[in-house]
Formats: C-alpha cells, sequence, structure tokens
C-alpha cells in the first residue's frame, strides 16, 4: 500500500502509519497524504474474510470509520499542537491551519468481498470513499499524480454524496446462495425507499473508472438524476473494453516522457528539503500527467535545439499554464554563473512584462550542456511592476536583443491520441 503511494505520489508528501509523537504515541491513521493544502486521511483494514457479510463490514468498515474520524479530529480540531514524523525527516508540527481539502478513504483489503458499500460517512457527516485493495492499486496507478487522484476523489464525492451506494464487483455467476440471502438481508436495511436515494453498481471500480476516464471525466449521467428513487448501473468490463482501445496504450506510451519531470524534482529539487524547495516541488508536482507530459516534452525538444551552444547566449521559452508560467532556459556551461544568474533573473522579469503578467507565478526550469547543471526557481504572487522597472527591464531586453524572435510553446497535444 504504501509502496504504491509513494510510487505515484512521491515518498515526500506520504506519512506512513503517522503518530502523534508528543502525545500518546498512538498511530493516527494507516497512511496521510499532505500536499500543500490539500489532506488525505487513508484507513487500512486487512480483516480476513469468512464470508460473513455483516461481521466483516463490523470489523472492518465500521473501525475504520472510527479511526478516520478520530484522525481528523486530533489533527484538526485539537486545541494543542500535533507532532509527526516523516520516516526520512525530522519531527514536525502537523500545519491544521495549512489544511483547505479534506479527503478520506477506507481500503478494505479482505478478497472475495461480493458486494460492499460504496461510500459512508463520519458521525459528523462527512464524506468517505471505500474501495477494495484492487481498486485502490489501479486508481493510484493509473491517476499517478496527487492532482489526478484528487479530481477522481472530488468528482466522486460530489456525485456520490448524500446517496446510498453498493457496488457488486463479482461476476454475475459468481453469486453464491448464502450470499445472495446475506445480500438481500444488507439491502433491506440500507435501501431505504423514503430516504436517500439507493444506487446498486454492477461492476468494479475499475469499470467505474473506465467511464470517468473514457467520457472526459465525468462518471454516468445517470446518477445525476434524481427522477428516481433507486438506481441500477450496469458497467462490468468497461475497464477491460477501455484498456483494449489503442489510443488508451498510445496515451500510456506518451506519458512515459512526463516522468522525466518526475525524477527531475526527486533528484534536483528535493534532495536539499528547506521551505523554498519544499514549495518548488509543490508547485511543480500541482500539475497533472497531462500537463506533465507536455511541459517534458517540450523541455527536452528545447533542450535538443540549443544543447550544442557555445558562449554567452543564452536561450529562453515560455508558456504559461492556467496563470502558472513554465519558463525554459539555456545557457552554456563556460558562462559565468554571475552572467547566468542575471541573465535567468532579467528572462523572468521579461516573460512578465512581455505577457502582461498573464502568468500569477512562474516556474524556472535551466540547464546547460549535457545536463551538467540544473537552476530552478519559483517566482510566486506576480503583481505587475512599476513603471520605472518596467522600463529597466525593456531597457535590459533591448541591450540583449531579446524578444526579436519570441518563442513561446503551444499546447496541440491530445491526453489521447485520435
Amino acid at each position: 500500500m504504501n509502496e504504491i503511494a509513494f510510487n505515484s505520489f512521491i515518498e515526500h508528501w506520504c506519512y506512513p502509519s503517522p503518530k502523534d509523537e508528543n502525545g500518546d504515541k498512538k498511530e493516527i491513521c494507516d497512511l496521510l497524504i499532505l500536499f500543500g493544502d490539500k489532506l488525505i486521511i487513508i484507513s487500512v483494514k486487512n480483516y480476513e474474510f469468512k464470508d460473513f457479510y455483516s461481521r466483516y463490514f463490523r470489523r472492518t468498515i465500521d473501525k475504520a470509520v472510527k479511526q478516520i474520524y478520530g484522525a481528523e479530529r486530533k489533527l484538526l480540531k485539537s486545541k494543542i499542537d500535533i507532532f509527526i514524523k516523516h520516516p526520512k525527516r525530522d519531527i514536525e508540527k502537523f500545519p491544521k491551519e495549512r489544511v483547505k481539502e479534506i479527503h478520506r478513504v477506507i481500503v478494505n483489503l479482505g478478497e472475495g468481498v461480493r458486494f460492499y458499500p460504496f461510500n459512508k460517512e463520519t458521525k459528523d457527516e462527512k464524506f468517505i470513499t471505500l474501495l477494495d485493495k484492487e481498486a485502490f492499486q489501479t486508481i493510484v496507478r493509473e491517476l499517478d499524480t496527487i492532482p489526478d487522484f484528487l479530481e477522481y476523489l472530488r468528482k466522486r464525492e460530489e456525485l456520490f454524496a448524500n446517496k446510498t451506494a453498493t457496488i457488486m464487483p463479482g461476476e454475475e455467476d459468481d453469486f453464491p446462495a448464502e450470499t445472495a440471502k446475506q445480500f438481500f438481508e444488507y439491502a433491506q436495511n440500507n435501501f431505504n425507499p423514503t430516504g436517500n436515494q439507493s444506487l446498486l453498481i454492477s461492476g468494479t471500480e475499475h469499470d467505474l473508472l473506465a467511464h470517468y476516464l473514457k467520457n472526459e471525466r465525468t462518471f454516468p449521467e445517470l446518477i445525476n438524476s434524481d427522477e428516481y428513487n433507486g438506481i441500477f448501473i450496469q458497467l462490468d468490463g468497461a475497464w477491460k473494453d477501455f484498456n483494449e482501445r489503442k489510443e488508451v496504450q498510445q496515451k500510456r506510451e506518451l506519458d512515459r516522457n512526463s516522468y522525466f519531470l518526475d525524477e527531475l524534482v526527486k533528484r534536483e529539487v528535493l534532495n536539499n528539503i528547506n521551505e523554498n524547495s519544499i514549495e518548488l516541488a509543490t508547485a511543480i508536482m500541482s500539475f497533472d500527467r497531462f500537463n506533465r507530459r507536455i511541459i517534458s516534452e517540450n523541455f527536452l525538444q528545447f533542450y535538443d535545439s540549443y544543447k550544442t551552444s557555445k558562449g554567452n547566449y543564452l536561450a529562453r521559452r515560455y508558456a504559461d499554464f492556467g496563470g502558472v508560467g513554465i519558463v525554459f532556459a539555456f545557457y552554456p556551461k563556460e558562462m559565468p554563473q554571475e552572467m547566468s544568474n542575471n541573465l535567468l533573473s532579467v528572462a523572468l522579469d521579461s516573460f512578465c512584462v512581455y505577457s502582461n503578467y498573464k502568468s500569477k507565478s512562474m516556474i524556472l526550469i535551466a540547464t546547460t550542456n549535457e545536463f551538467k547543471q540544473f537552476k530552478m526557481g519559483l517566482m510566486k504572487d506576480i503583481v505587475p511592476f512599476s513603471k520605472e522597472e518596467e522600463l529597466e527591464i525593456r531597457k535590459n531586453v533591448e541591450l540583449l536583443g531579446w524578444f526579436t524572435n519570441h518563442q513561446e510553446f503551444k499546447i496541440t497535444s491530445k491526453e489521447y491520441p485520435d
């Protein structure tokens, strides 16, 4: 479980089995993911399933619901500061004042469960996502960035809030008589025609994920309907069909380039942990997988164009991604460090001015021949410069001869090729 999360979301933001280090030393939850102002609380239960559904649900789901409720109260409602520890860092104060978005996930590791609740609530009516082990592994591997995973959880919660949903992941012919009996007992207790709308989903969470991905990240339209008290949705086989699509296989092949950015953050940014490096790493990893692909492909193409350059020439390229500017730069290895640093500063300022402050923050990725040295930085909270500052920037640009062939890379790729 932890290894899957580490590989997909980068270990820096994952806290396995965090404890109250300065308090009772009790485990708060099984996995905590803290990314910027986003918090994911995960409870994992592995009680052996013995074909007794009501007992299994009590010993897994009910206990996990209590754990998540307790974890959230301890981390966010405690009157005293809570201190937790990352396996590779010193004890740190949990920054409860920073958290603005919370998601709660239960993962059941038992195998052979033919039906289970799709979602639950804490006793203060906070939504909890339920996944089985295989579903969690598949979703985290397919949506292997925190932004992609959060988007799925967010949309799932918005759609299924105030609904009683049950999922049946097994095959239709894999429903023994005793299981059927227990299912009907469960249905009588949970499907209330005068209460919340009841949903019954035939298929796995993978099948639901397949529908979500192939329909531009939306769930079945029928679920939005409030015309019926009860809805049955059949999705069996959707995941298998999705994986066999040529455009899906091509998309995954193209995504290989995107991991250049992930590795760059691990190797060049998070190799020296401090407040600035964490802020920069968070900014870069706030891009989803598709945008990481675009950024990586364009950077590698940009580098390939200038990798043999020499002298004191600084190559630059810029694009805006929803208010976040990405600036590429290449400087020959013989360029003095002070000169390269000054030119990079002018480049960032000039892109602010010449783009008419389109980007509210900018991320710099600069390197030299053979990727020998990366220079990376974050310029945030960008506001228009004074007229005097703008005039100075324009003079510097004119002196350097820049923007005679202003280069801004365009986004023309599709996530799923035609």
